[in-house]
């Protein structure tokens, strides 16, 4: 599943910058998947430094199992200084992600290291990062609605199709996903 979120990623990153502000015809499924797995490498690596950026959200909900599972916070003070906490880390996780997200774009350009793609990400949403931060997490929150809108019904209605639904909704929001944050990443180019 890594392997197909990464080949059809660079497929999908490769389609949208041929056909946004290209006045050429649309290309071709075969040309996005042939011509856009050059920067496959660098594109592995910035999302390994993305891993590395969730940590601090793991280690937060790592200890709020923990305390929450073992009833270590039993006290309401307790309970909120574990939010708070928990809060905080997936903070700092956001923060550090709304710029390198970018660089994941910015790596499929030619000739562009990782390193220099997190730094021109960086760069990119220097004095922006709240907007961005903001536009960044309704992503993850409208998909989660729409996901549910279709995937609930069916869910009632008939189990069997909800499983199958769900995965060809699970490809879709790969691309608008995709498709959101490119041009997000161009809006904040200009």
């Amino acid at each position: 599943q890594s392997l197909l979120f990464i080949v059809f990623s660079l497929a999908l990153i490769w389609a949208s910058r041929q056909t946004i502000g290209s006045s050429e015809q649309s290309p071709k499924i075969r040309d996005a998947f042939y011509k856009s797995m050059y920067p496959a490498i660098p594109f592995i690596l910035v999302l390994a430094v993305i891993g590395l950026q969730l940590v601090p959200l793991a280690i937060g909900s790592f200890m709020y199992s923990i305390v929450t599972n073992g009833q270590i916070a039993t006290a309401a003070v307790e309970s909120f200084a574990i939010w708070i906490l928990l809060g905080l880390l997936a903070l700092l996780s956001l923060y550090m992600l709304s710029s390198s997200i970018f660089a994941l774009y910015i790596v499929t350009l030619p000739n562009v290291a990782p390193m220099q793609a997190l730094k021109s990400a960086r760069e990119v949403v220097a004095n922006r990062r709240w907007l961005v931060m903001r536009k960044v997490l309704f992503l993850p929150l409208a998909v989660l609605v729409y996901t549910a809108f279709l995937i609930v019904p069916l869910i009632i209605v008939a189990p069997v199709v909800a499983t199958w639904t769900f995965v060809v909704l699970s490809l879709f929001s790969i691309a608008v996903s995709h498709s959101y944050l490119y041009h997000l990443y161009r809006e904040l180019l200009k």
